[in-house]
């Protein structure tokens, strides 16, 4: 579930409206609005009517269509099957005579290393030859344990982390549709997985134009965080954060 049921039941109630009067306006029955706000999909005729049904009630309630199609196409994906992959065929045993060949072969092929090895050893050594051992490595110095504990002690004290501008560390709990402009620019438009992080940076504004699950999201403003903004599934418009914001916290 995406959430946009919830966007278009709380829009159709801001405006007093119920269903007999959207029925009215657009001509879809009042158990097809009843299903598109409970995203109960399997009572409407198929995905071809569903995606023109939310298009026109998102017109009619004053929404952005393709926003609210795009919810219900991330419901829809979550919702798919898994696909079905044909089982793994067996693999061919190896021959029972392969197997006695190869040992045979193995044991003639050591054979021949043991003898040539023997042989080059025994013509390189020569009687006369002196061998001189290599003198024993030396036990390393140890220090004064109180040395040691001194060069290994760490400060106890972090420094402070410093933010430059507006840095805005967003982290989902649960799926959510995110719209959000940066110093003007738009960084964001789409779907937000939970579990996802990211972080946005700029020197004065940071405009959230549309949050759909606004209890999926936690932001941290400069190291801060900010209070929820609202519950599970509820969508929140044209928050905005700047330096007074910052001051405020």
């Amino acid at each position: 579930m995406a959430g946009e049921g919830v966007i278009l039941r709380k829009a159709r109630e801001e405006k007093g409206w119920s269903y007999s009067d959207v029925e009215d306006s657009i001509k879809i029955r009042v158990r097809y609005l009843e299903a598109i706000e409970n995203e109960d999909y399997e009572i409407l005729p198929g995905p071809i009517y569903t995606k023109g049904f939310l298009r026109n009630y998102s017109r009619l309630l004053g929404l952005n269509p393709e926003e609210i199609v795009n919810y219900y196409l991330s419901s829809v994906d979550q919702l798919a099957e898994p696909k079905a992959y044909a089982p793994l065929k067996p693999i061919r045993g190896t021959p029972v005579w392969f197997k006695p060949i190869v040992i045979i072969v193995m044991a003639i092929f050591a054979v021949v290393i043991v003898v040539g090895i023997s042989f080059l050893s025994q013509g390189d050594n020569d009687p006369n030859d002196s061998f001189t051992p290599a003198p024993l490595p030396t036990a390393p110095q140890t220090s004064d344990p109180g040395e040691d504990e001194a060069d290994t002690e760490e400060p106890s004290d972090q420094p402070p982390v410093v933010y430059e501008g507006l840095v805005a560390e967003l982290s989902f709990t649960e799926d959510c549709w995110l719209r959000v402009r940066v110093d003007g620019t738009l960084v964001i438009d789409g779907m937000r997985q939970a579990g996802a992080k990211e972080t946005l940076q700029g020197t004065r504004l940071i405009e959230f134009l549309t949050i759909g699950n606004a209890g999926g999201l936690t932001i941290k403003l400069n190291g801060n965080e900010i209070p929820s903004l609202g519950a599970s599934r509820e969508p929140v418009y044209n928050y905005v954060i700047n330096e007074e914001t910052l001051e405020s916290m």
